[in-house]
């Protein structure tokens, strides 16, 4: 399927910055927190002008099916992130890493049947993201 070229690289972003998200998220210390404070500004940004351009992009627009399932899939993704992150602030998360790490599984869940998704049906590819840390 063809995507304007925006889209797809506001895919590879969001998957370079999703995958830090994950990485830092695993480390401990104060300064690995502040890391993960950062990655999840720029997941939360990301995620913005990802939304838009899923909603705009006019390649993507002639296959409405797509759009649209793409759209909610995108959807329950950030819905996914969103109460993980509401429910794990950094600072509570060595309250009970068990517990921290299985809520990061549950979006991680959602965020998987949209790359799934993605490499399928748009030819997008998470895995080839190279992380910058």
């Amino acid at each position: 399927m063809e995507l304007s070229e925006q889209l797809r690289q506001a895919l590879l972003t969001y998957g370079a910055i999703e995958k830090e998200v994950s990485t830092v998220g695993l480390r401990q210390g104060g300064e690995a927190k502040q890391a993960l404070v950062r990655a999840r500004r720029d997941i939360s940004e990301q995620i913005g002008v990802l939304g838009l351009l899923i909603e705009q992009d006019e390649c993507l627009a002639r296959a409405p099916d797509r759009q649209l399932e793409l759209s909610r899939l995108f959807a329950a993704m950030r819905y996914a992130l969103a109460l993980h992150q509401a429910s794990w602030p950094v600072v509570r998360i060595d309250e009970d890493l068990a517990a921290y790490r299985d809520s990061a599984r549950d979006a991680q869940a959602k965020s998987e049947a949209f790359w799934r998704w993605c490499r399928a049906q748009l030819g997008v590819d998470n895995r080839q993201v190279v992380s910058e840390s």
